[in-house]
Parts: C-alpha cells; structure tokens; sequence
C-alpha cells in the first residue's frame, strides 16, 4: 500500500489560493479515510512492485488527479475525471461556477475588478476564484466628486450634474429656470425698468440665460420719453425748455447762463442809442428778459429828444424850425407856408417894427425880506446894512455895468410882435434878459443869451389887468401893519400874459417864480412907455431852500433864498409870509415894475 505522502498528489496542487487549499485540505482527508486512520503501514520492501494504476472514483488521488471523492458525479470541488471543477477549463455553471479562472477573457472569464461602465452604478467584486462575481446597485444619493448625477439631484447639490434648464431649479452657471414661473429665479419675459431714460431689451428670450440690460440713453432722440444729460428742447423734444441751461429754448427769448456778448445772452441793460425811443428792459433776470424801445411820442423836457409834433415852444429838446407853423425861440412869426411876400417871410421875419419895453425900476413888494443885522430882525427889501437892500439891488444892477461889458446888469424888457394896443387885442410878446447898452440915457437892446420866455398878451380896456390873489399877501409881524407900499395893481388901459416861469437874477443868484404872469398899464397911444407894471409868481419852499446866495453876498452869502423870507429855514421874522398854491408850500412874490419904451434890434 503506498505510503500517506504518496497519497497526496505529487507536486504543487493543481490551484494555488484559499479555494486549492481547500480542495488539498478535502483531498487529504480522503486518503486517510481511504486508509483507514491516520497511522501510517508498515513500509514494503524496496523491492517490491509498484500497485495498480490510477483510478477516478476510488477516493485514492493518486497521479494525475486532483481530486478523488469516489465517484464520477460532477460537484463543486471535484469533477467527474478527478480534476478541480474550479480549474479544469470548463464553466460549470450547474455546480454554482459563476466564472472559470482557466479562462482568460470573453464569456466565462471570471473578473478581476469590476466596472460596468456606468458613472452612476457602485460596482463591488463579490465572492473568488470561480464564484467571483461583480455586484451593482444604483447611486441614488448625491455625492460630490463620485462621477454620477442621480435623479432627483442637480447641479447645486452635486457637482457632477450639470445646470439642466427647465427643471425649475435655478441652477450654478444659470441666470434663471424657464419653468420657475414667477418670483426669485424666473425667466423675464419681458423688460422695463419704469425708468424713461434706459433702453430696456431681452437677451436670450427663452432661455434659462434670458436676463434684461437697461441701458442708459444718452443721446438726444425725439417722441422716446427721455430727456438724457446734455440735451435740451433744441435737439430733443422729450425735453423741457430749462432757464439758465447756456441754451435759449421754446418760448424764451435768451438764457441766463449765456455770457454776456454772446448770442441769445439775456440783456440787462437796454439803450438802442437812439434819442427819441424808451430804452425798457422787461422781465429782467429770467429767460424772457428783452428790451424794447417804443418811440418817444409826447414831448417832455430834458429827455434828448424833440419828436414828431414837438417844437421848441412845449419841447426843450427841439430847436426853432421856421416854417413849421409855430413861433419859436428868436422867430418873429411862423406861418407854416413858402410865400414870401405875406406877413411873415420865408425866414420867419415880419416886416413890423418889434415894440421893447425895457424895465429900468423893479421893486418887491411881498413878501418883505428880513434878516438878523447885529441884535435885531431888520427889514431888508428897500435899506440894509452897508446899502443892500433887496430893492436897492435890483435899481444898482438895472443902472450899473458893473462886469464892464458894456450892457447894464440886469435889462428885463417886454417886446411885442406887433404891439397890439387896441381893444381886447392879443399880441404876440416875449420877456427878454436883454444885452442892453450902458448907460441907461440911449440904451439899445438885443437879444441876451437866455432865450426868451414866448407869451400872449391880451389887452383889456377897462378894470384891472391883474392883481394879488386874495388872502397872500400882508403877512406882516405882529403890530406893524400892512407892508408900504402897497402893491400896485394893473388897470385899464392894460394888458396881462398867460402863465409861465420866470427867472431873474438878484444880487447873483437866479430866483425861479412858476405860474408867473405879467401886467402892465399902456402910457400913451401908441405906448411910449409901461407903469403899474406887476410881475406875480409862485417859489415854492423847496426851490427857495435849494436857491443858495454866493459866498460874495455881503451878510447873506452863502444862505439860501429861504433864509431871508418870514417863515422860511433859519429866518429871525416872528411870524410867517408862506402860501400855499396848489397844495405845495412856498411865496407868492409880488413885484412892481415900470418901463419905458427902448430902441430892439433882433440882431
């Protein structure tokens, strides 16, 4: 019998690994049921032959076995020729091979590793040798980094899905989900910020990276609702015209911010240069300030311009114009027509002899002028101090030369154009500041320097010619009466002027009288001369404060006009000679003249 070692099978077993030691383990055990225990027989000789042959099926493994479990019925470990079933090349799949690890690829093989291919499957190698087998199951939980995007996970929960728009999900790389029909994550349809001046436009409509640009307009369109930075109602009608902008616009007539000089630049002053419009400047200071310069239509003193219809007679600025129908300045008529040989020529000239009647005595009656001369309040119209009486002025500069020019002072002279004496005849007259020639024995007279003052005389031939208004004249300090003497009034056969305003000149200084008028009794026929002549007019308060004597002045330089009548600024008269004409407060003087008639020439 051959020995326990023989028993095994000679060399390496067929298949090395935990399923080859078993299948010794099983086959060793074999033989020692076979044997009948575990101790081994007496050795035979070494002479003696060797036992029969190898037999499948005997339990004895011997050579070229594997396995004997004493039969020919294939299992899993021991197949029907004694070989490993596991091993012997062939897939036994009725015993529970799975695989047979003699064979090296294609159906049968048994795996090494297991991977189906498929991110989304856990592959796991189950069992060994020709039980090995691969299991797979799904991944259903979303894991980072694993390859597999199971249902129900998306981009933001694994990363290795990707965004997939339409699943309501708004997902990384994604600007919104077109099935997230409304709030945080939905798909714009439309766009409109509600703000006029963007351009609002849909980008990638229908797409989960539809998203809306609002795009700031800045250049000036029309009818598009915007009135972008830097336009205006010029080049964009969306725009509202916008005062001190630098641009002039709708309805204004310049703007405030254009500088001055440039064009459309709102003026703040106007003057067009011309004399006879009114230089207006209207709505100043806003963006519809313009000038405008009406013509100057009504006459006025003073204002640089004579327009239409003016004349030197109602108008300062005009100058005499023969032939326009109206006497002015030196003319001695104007009949507005071209004959020569009528009554008044072509160069305003009558063929009549002018009529002077030059005052050699003027004397002011009221009101008294008074002036403090040492201790007292002295009464200065005829005497003063040292001869300077009011009146004794006048008499010295009507019969002195005293700047030795070779006229007298002071020459008031009436001249009439023609001297009309009859009647209720009205004469053309002026009052003339005259250069009259010294001495007063065959004075001649002129024109003086002052133009003349033009009135109308009207003759009356019976009562008085003018007088003093009622309740303006007396004014006299208490106890002492009424003046003396007394003012002379005109009686018929006489003649009066219209009103106007008078200036003669006292002791230097220039006294103004308004509403003057002057009257004269006619002696002789034709008037060789005039007597009760009276000069009556009005010095209002303001004017006699304003009228200043000249520092020369003995006593009274440098005072003023009102200083020396009763009532007046700074007077020393105890009671008050001040009227009142036409609500406005002054003097009514009154002062008495004569005149003998005196040789005129115009030239």
């Amino acid at each position: 019998m051959p020995s326990s070692k023989e028993f095994l099978a000679p060399g390496p077993p067929a298949y090395s690994g935990t399923m080859g030691t078993l299948r010794w383990t099983f086959a060793y055990a074999v033989v020692l049921f076979a044997c009948g225990g575990n101790t081994p027989a007496a050795m035979p000789d070494a002479g003696e032959p060797d036992g029969p042959s190898a037999q499948c099926g005997d339990l004895n493994v011997q050579d070229g076995e594997d396995c004997d479990d004493g039969n020919l019925v294939l299992d899993s470990l021991c197949d029907a020729t004694c070989q490993f079933t596991c091993g012997n090349g062939t897939l036994d799949d009725s015993v529970g091979e799975l695989c047979e690890t003699t064979i090296t690829s294609g159906t049968g093989a048994c795996p090494a590793a297991c991977d189906d291919g498929d991110a989304c499957t856990s592959d796991v190698l189950s069992g060994s040798e020709c039980t090995a087998m691969c299991v797979t199951s799904p991944i259903t939980a979303a894991a980072d980094g694993d390859g597999c995007c199971p249902a129900g996970a998306n981009a933001n929960t694994d990363d290795d899905c990707t965004a997939m728009c339409g699943n309501g999900i708004l997902e990384s790389g994604e600007l919104c989900d077109t099935s997230i029909a409304m709030g945080a994550g939905a798909c714009p349809a439309t766009c409109n910020d509600g703000q006029a001046c963007t351009t609002d436009t849909l980008m990638s409509a229908g797409s989960c990276q539809a998203t809306c640009t609002n795009t700031a307009i800045t250049m000036p369109i029309n009818n598009d609702g915007c009135c972008p930075p830097g336009a205006n109602a010029t080049n964009d009608n969306n725009c509202s015209a916008s005062c001190g902008n630098g641009v002039r616009e709708g309805n204004e007539t310049c703007d405030t911010a254009i500088a001055a000089g440039m064009t459309n630049a709102c003026p703040t002053t106007c003057d067009d240069n011309m004399a006879c419009t009114t230089n207006v400047l209207s709505n100043g200071g806003t963006c519809t300030a313009a000038c405008a310069f009406p013509a100057i239509t009504v006459p006025a003193n003073n204002d640089g311009c004579c327009p239409p219809g003016a004349n030197a007679t109602n108008d300062n600025n005009c100058t005499p114009v023969c032939l326009n129908g109206v006497i002015e300045g030196t003319e001695q008529c104007d009949d507005g027509n071209m004959v020569n040989t009528d009554a008044c020529s072509n160069t305003c000239t009558t063929n009549v002899v002018p009529t002077a009647f030059r005052m050699d005595t003027l004397r002011l009656r009221d009101p008294h002028a008074f002036l403090q001369i040492f201790l007292s309040c002295s009464d200065i119209t005829e005497t003063a101090f040292g001869g300077n009486g009011v009146n004794q002025q006048f008499t010295t500069q009507m019969t002195t030369d005293a700047d030795g020019d070779g006229n007298l002072d002071l020459s008031p002279t009436v001249v009439f154009r023609p001297l009309n004496q009859g009647g209720t005849l009205t004469s053309p007259s002026e009052i003339h500041f005259a250069d009259c020639t010294a001495p007063v024995a065959g004075t001649m007279c002129s024109p003086g320097t002052d133009p003349p003052i033009l009135l109308t005389a009207t003759n009356q031939t019976a009562g008085t010619c003018l007088g003093p208004i009622a309740g303006t004249t007396g004014h006299t300090a208490p106890g002492t009466g009424t003046y003396s003497p007394a003012i002379t009034q005109s009686t018929s056969p006489c003649f009066s002027t219209n009103t106007s305003t008078v200036t003669f000149n006292l002791a230097g200084v220039a006294i103004t009288l308004q509403d003057a008028r002057i009257a004269a009794t006619y002696t002789g026929t034709p008037a060789t001369g005039l007597v009760n002549g009276l000069l009556r007019g009005f010095i209002t308060e303001a004017v006699a404060n304003a009228t200043i004597f000249p520092a020369s002045t003995p006593i009274i330089g440098g005072r003023a006009l009102s200083y020396i009548l009763p009532g007046g600024t700074g007077s020393c008269a105890n009671h008050s000679a001040k009227d009142v004409n036409n609500g406005v407060s002054g003097w009514w003087f009154y002062l008495n003249f004569t005149a003998p008639r005196a040789t005129w020439s115009d030239n």
